[in-house]
């Protein structure tokens, strides 16, 4: 029985070798606009030409390389947000800490042994820059999955404020209190959208399915705290680490902060329900 253990590890060994793969970006990281909130259009970082920046999905096991490219006038950088970085701090894009930034024409690989499972991002490092829109969830999957579900939604939650990093930098940075409480008056974006629209953010669900909810708080300031009306979430991660369930009616997730949820939609569709994404701004006091 030991011997035929011990194949079996040796063969479950090279069928994940085998499995793992390169997972290569060729990032341009550059200027766009966009009006996610429905109604104010304001300048925006984008990849590709596009925004949001696409999200980013990867295996255990793979090893995730970002050619990256800045076409921006000032520095940027990429952090990967909840990656240990163990012998490749060089690639944790921490202006200031880890690298000098990648200077505007110029360009920096990011090369990264994918170790961790769980629910990360993506995002500047240099200033207060990803607040301009560079972030994107990065998504990684062990081999195994510890708890079954039916379906997998990420939700990227954010406070966005339609004045450019810069301005809150400074607000932020003022001796003067007074201007460092005046409020952000941030809207909420779930996915990149928000505004008025609700069909822009609305979620669907199969009646009796579970659902995996990774929940991402991407803001510059704003806690969040998410809740659906009349459901339970079932916490099993937070920041990267799968936990014992943890059953709860709302979570609240500071800035940078990540969790995955299970839900269970009703049996029947005689109702819609609410979910709720509020913005908490308490911690723009500190």
């Amino acid at each position: 029985m030991l011997r035929l253990a011990c194949y079996c590890c040796v063969a479950l060994s090279v069928m994940l070798l085998a499995a793992a793969k390169p997972v290569v970006l060729d990032w341009d990281i550059m200027y766009t606009s966009a009006k996610p909130d429905g109604k104010n259009e304001r300048r925006v970082i984008g990849v590709n030409g596009q925004w949001p920046p696409p999200v980013v999905n990867v295996d255990v096991g793979d090893t995730l390389t970002i050619n990256a490219n800045n076409k921006l006038d000032e520095p940027t950088s990429l952090h990967t947000h909840g990656l240990f970085q163990n012998g490749t701090n060089y690639y944790d894009g921490a202006v200031g800490a880890t690298e000098c930034g990648i200077p505007p024409n110029g360009s920096y690989t990011y090369r990264m042994n994918i170790t961790q499972s769980g629910t990360f991002w993506i995002h500047s490092h240099y200033l207060a820059q990803y607040v301009d829109g560079l972030r994107t969830p990065l998504i990684s999957r062990p081999a195994v999955e510890h708890y079954k579900y039916d379906e997998e939604v990420v939700l990227m939650l954010e406070a966005w404020y339609n004045r450019n990093s810069h301005d809150i930098n400074d607000q932020l940075l003022s001796t003067s209190e007074a201007t460092r409480l005046k409020s952000f008056l941030p809207t909420t974006l779930v996915n990149s959208r928000g505004g008025p629209d609700v069909n822009a953010t609305k979620l669907s669900f199969t009646p009796g399915k579970k659902y995996r909810l990774r929940l991402l708080n991407v803001s510059g300031t704003g806690m969040i705290r998410f809740g659906i009306e009349n459901h339970m979430l079932d916490v099993i991660e937070l920041d990267g680490v799968d936990s014992e369930i943890k059953t709860v009616p709302s979570i609240q997730l500071s800035a940078g902060q990540r969790a995955s949820v299970l839900v269970t939609a009703k049996n029947n569709v005689d109702y819609n329900y609410a979910y709720h994404a509020d913005i908490y701004t308490d911690m723009q006091a500190g």
